[in-house]
């Protein structure tokens, strides 16, 4: 099964998990249960299978790294952590050596305050690769600092023996939007640099690298377009440009994984959604018959290749849940194997000389479990627990998931993800939130445990998560449908979800609430804006409050040249005041008759404090009912469990209060 032969075309039907309901609980479980931190992250295997590396918090709450032997299985040692930091990525850069990227958990990481560092297994050989500073020369001194300054961070392992890892670093242009990634390869024992850079084109943003470690395909993007990039593995070779499209209105394809001969695998939208096709050499272009597709879902791989003999062996991907397709017929029997016995979870299998280790990392989870970390021994047939993400969760007062695709008034086909509370009664009338997601482009959910969707479910609420026309994940189309429709269709899929609910899945659709952060903020305040009647209360987190204001303020991390070649096409032209005007909640809140939550973080860079401060002015000169609460250190979202924890607790007392409804008991 050597390179491509051993690849067999998988077309998956994805079905839908099922999973018990838990019986009913009298007192819900603690707010702080759904808002602290997990015991457990990561489990990242060693190349040889022989160690792992965990992701694990100490006493004081920060983050750290711990090995493990596995064989035979030992006691975790820590080998690296921070008092003020956490660790927030781990990789292995050889079997003896980690590297790692830490940070403050904070919205606003001050000069030094984060870093990338590598280690040995053993916890000896420390070495700072990356500082979060400008420049690591200190003042008077002519020595040349070998530690990387900010804009570089690290790209992936080499795996070759050297002890060296990729690195990229970002450019930027006198207005400070991205103009170049470079790469270059860092030795973590003595600091040297290799640069890898030389002669690219203008604008790249993405490298691959073969199975050899060679750069082999880069993506640029200029002026509204993305252009990709070949060579040959000659490092001295030029690049080829092979494609060149609209980096929006066109569905285009991503490199994906190179072989050491050059063949290609990409990521392309030819059907329902985007799928793994093989690349064309001479056309430059996806072939006609996809190698994994998971029919309506955007399938966004990562891959699994064994470390000894670099063969790519199968895929991770998240389908209504996160499974794994193996192109090896002894792993995929294996798959199913431990399916079998760790029924209703998904189940991924981690590995570094995944065909002939005899110790696997399993991460096994559900929608109603968090997740665990189990060792598998193949000659023995055993699972070992290793670990519990979240062990305070009881998966029995967890509410079922599931995943059904719901015609909007226009007929277009949208998923939407339901949490039923559990212990309720088949066709119990249960009080309502529509739970809207961020971006507004991105993916929202899937059948996974998702905090805040069982936090409310806890509290007895039916929770529908729509993925509204917009989101990506789903096909080009759904994506498509969304253009401009912010205020409008958008709007108007909300409500056509919540009234199935209450045909199909006992929602009350007179006690329903309308959430979300980010996008879904925003979504929320304009619902009885553009949908009156329809829900009876309000809550926006970081929700955009003002169009205009998107365009127009100057210390958001919005990029000019989105700003020019993105938003007009995705929200409507600057130049259109009025339309932009009439889809803004500031603009309109006068129109606003139910009561409404709205919370911020005071340093949110992605949607500055200005969207409430003036909408919340604007709410209550026009009589609105609002409360309000203002994070001052917190940016676009939570760093501070108990600052999300207080969030959560503010939502309960106001869908209790909103809805009729008492508050939980157990709840602070």
């Amino acid at each position: 099964m050597a390179g491509w032969s051993g690849w067999r075309r998988v077309a998956l039907l994805v079905t839908l998990s099922t999973t018990l309901l838990g019986a009913g609980h009298a007192a819900p479980p603690p707010i702080e249960h759904y808002t602290r931190t997990p015991e457990l992250d990561d489990v990242v295997v060693s190349p040889s299978g022989k160690r792992a590396a965990l992701l694990v918090y100490g006493k004081n709450g920060r983050r750290r790294v711990g090995v493990i032997d596995l064989d035979p299985v030992g006691q975790p040692r820590i080998v690296a952590g921070f008092d003020d930091a956490d660790v927030n990525e781990v990789m292995w850069v050889d079997d003896n050596r980690l590297a790692l990227e830490a940070a403050e958990p904070a919205y606003y990481v001050r000069d030094g305050g984060a870093g990338s560092f590598a280690v040995d297994h053993d916890g000896s050989n420390l070495r700072q690769l990356i500082a979060w500073r400008y420049t690591t020369q200190r003042a008077g001194s002519f020595v040349t600092s070998r530690v990387l300054p900010y804009s570089w961070e690290l790209h992936s392992a080499t795996h070759d023996g050297s002890g060296d890892v990729f690195v990229q670093q970002s450019l930027f242009d006198a207005k400070g939007d991205l103009d170049r990634v470079q790469l270059a390869r860092l030795n973590t024992r003595t600091g040297e640099l290799r640069n890898l850079s030389l002669g690219i084109p203008e604008g790249v943003r993405r490298w691959w690298l073969d199975v050899a470690g060679e750069p082999r395909m880069l993506s640029a993007y200029r002026d509204g377009r993305t252009r990709i990039y070949r060579r040959t593995s000659d490092a001295a070779a030029p690049w080829e440009k092979i494609a060149d499209y609209d980096a929006l209105k066109d569905p285009g394809y991503r490199p994906w994984h190179v072989e050491r001969d050059g063949r290609t695998l990409v990521l392309a939208r030819r059907g329902a959604g985007a799928a793994l096709y093989e690349l064309d050499p001479k056309s430059g272009q996806p072939g006609t018959e996809p190698l994994l597709a998971a029919g309506m879902f955007d399938i966004v791989p990562s891959k699994i290749i064994d470390s000894r003999s670099g063969r790519l062996l199968g895929v991770h991907f998240v389908a209504d849940r996160p499974m794994s397709v193996w192109f090896d017929e002894g792993l995929q029997r294996l798959q199913r194997s431990l399916d079998a016995s760790l029924p209703g979870h998904s189940n991924v299998i981690s590995c570094g000389r995944c065909e002939s280790a005899r110790h696997f990392i399993v991460s096994s989870s559900s929608d109603r479990h968090p997740g665990e970390f189990l060792l598998f021994d193949r000659e023995k047939r055993t699972l070992l627990p290793l670990g519990v993400a979240r062990p305070w969760i009881d998966a029995a007062t967890q509410g079922k998931r599931s995943l059904h695709r719901v015609e909007a008034r226009d007929g277009l086909v949208l998923p939407v993800y339901v949490t039923r509370p559990a212990g309720a009664a088949e066709g119990q009338a249960l009080p309502t939130v529509v739970l809207v997601h961020g971006g507004p482009f991105i993916r929202g959910s899937n059948l996974g445990w998702e905090a805040q969707a069982q936090f409310l479910a806890s509290r007895g609420y039916l929770v529908l998560q729509p993925e509204f026309r917009g989101s990506e994940g789903y096909g080009f189309a759904l994506f498509r449908a969304g253009w401009r429709e912010r205020g409008r269709g958008m709007q108007t899929d909300l409500e056509d979800t919540l009234r199935w609910a209450a045909k199909t899945q006992g929602a009350d659709a007179g006690r329903a609430c309308v959430v979300g952060g980010s996008y879904g903020g925003y979504a929320a305040l304009m619902a009885p804006i553009a949908t009156p009647g329809v829900f009876r209360c309000a809550a926006s987190f970081a929700g955009v409050t003002d169009l205009i204001l998107l365009y127009d303020i100057t210390w958001s991390d919005f990029s000019d040249a989105y700003k020019t070649y993105g938003m007009p096409v995705l929200f409507g032209p600057r130049e259109d005041t009025a339309g932009l005007d009439a889809v803004s909640p500031l603009k309109r809140a006068a129109e606003i008759k139910v009561p409404l939550l709205v919370g911020h973080g005071a340093g949110d860079r992605r949607v500055p404090i200005d969207h409430a401060r003036r909408f919340i002015a604007a709410a209550r000169s026009a009589g609105v009912e609002i409360e309000s609460v203002i994070y001052d250190d917190e940016g676009h979202g939570f760093n501070k469990p108990g600052n999300e924890a207080d969030w959560y607790g503010r939502l309960e007392r106001f869908l209790a209060r909103a809805l009729d409804a008492a508050p939980a008991s157990a709840s602070k």
